[in-house]
């Protein structure tokens, strides 16, 4: 059944987006635990692109409430989808979460990572339509940690991917997924964490964002997409009649050159506005100096002169 739902669904994506490009996929483990961590901004699409894409039956989680259907929790159970509960949605009336919530899902996780299969978890908990993701939850740290300190499978790989849509509701348009380097569990415990749940997380979140694209409002995403894909066109050769047009990974590789340079800048421009700040301080106090010492205008012009034709202080001068 897995195998049918997941032809049909490549099927359907091949005919709704014109391109589907994949990179890194020689990076996805064929073997051995494995936990796929993804960014979310097209719901239900999100599940399907990567169940297509990856070559190994994939153990899907999903926020519970879509469970709340009986005929829908029934399909989903059916295709291998575990509820995962979010403490947003588990708040009662007096605002206390059940810490036990999940424990059968991530039971049900550690099996499938203890018999060496792949778990798919969107670490942002929901999907959305911001330009940059959302901040991660603690869930697919967990899920690891819980693997790995708990001898399920201390081998585990955490692989992020990034899925780019040119306009996710679009039909015809192009989607990019992006396979990143994966994270070797039995590497990262080795090694000595204070806060080993958050730190984590911390670096899930780094190696998602490096297959992504993330900017501070959508009005930036849309001059940055515009800009690379100008840029695109003038650099790209032509090609020949009847080609398909270029792929979306030449923009997103732009756009994301782009997005390091402007954060570059940024970081000089601040640079540059510290060093005047400075600069500016030490004038004030330089004019409060003379002052101090009674020195008139005519004095501070003759003593400018001074440093301006001999900067360099003779012998015995200072």
């Amino acid at each position: 059944m897995y195998a049918l739902l997941r032809a049909l669904a490549g099927v359907a994506l091949r005919w709704f987006y014109r391109s589907i490009q994949v990179e890194g996929r020689d990076r996805i483990p064929r073997r051995g635990a494995v936990l796929f961590v993804v960014n979310h901004p097209n719901a239900l699409v999100d599940a399907l692109l990567v169940g297509w894409v990856v070559p190994r039956r994939v153990l899907l989680t999903a926020k519970a409430t879509i469970f709340g259907n009986p005929v829908a929790a029934m399909l989903l159970r059916w295709v291998g989808v575990v509820p995962l509960r979010r403490a947003s949605d588990e708040k009662t009336a007096q605002g206390h979460i059940d810490r036990s919530r999940n424990e059968d899902t991530f039971l049900a996780v550690r099996q499938a990572l203890q018999s060496g299969k792949a778990v798919l978890i969107f670490p942002e908990g929901k999907s959305h339509d911001e330009p940059a993701m959302a901040p991660l939850r603690t869930g697919a740290a967990r899920m690891a940690l819980d693997a790995c300190g708990s001898g399920a499978a201390p081998m585990l790989a955490i692989v992020p991917i990034g899925l780019t849509f040119e306009r996710k509701d679009t039909p015809r348009t192009r989607v990019l997924v992006q396979i990143g380097e994966p994270l070797r569990m039995e590497q990262w415990c080795a090694a000595q964490h204070a806060r080993p749940v958050e730190d984590l997380t911390g670096e899930i979140d780094a190696r998602l964002r490096a297959v992504t694209l993330n900017y501070t409002s959508a009005e930036e995403a849309a001059r940055t997409v515009r800009l690379a894909s100008t840029i695109a066109a003038l650099i790209e050769p032509s090609r020949p009649l009847g080609e398909v047009d270029r792929e979306l990974g030449v923009e997103t590789s732009i756009a994301r050159r782009i997005e390091e340079l402007s954060m570059s800048l940024n970081t000089a421009d601040l640079e540059l506005r510290s060093r005047a700040d400075a600069h500016r301080s030490d004038a004030g106090q330089l004019r409060r100096a003379v002052r101090r010492n009674g020195a008139g205008r005519r004095h501070q012009r003759h003593g400018a002169r001074h440093v301006i034709v001999n900067p360099e202080p003779r012998d015995g001068q200072t």
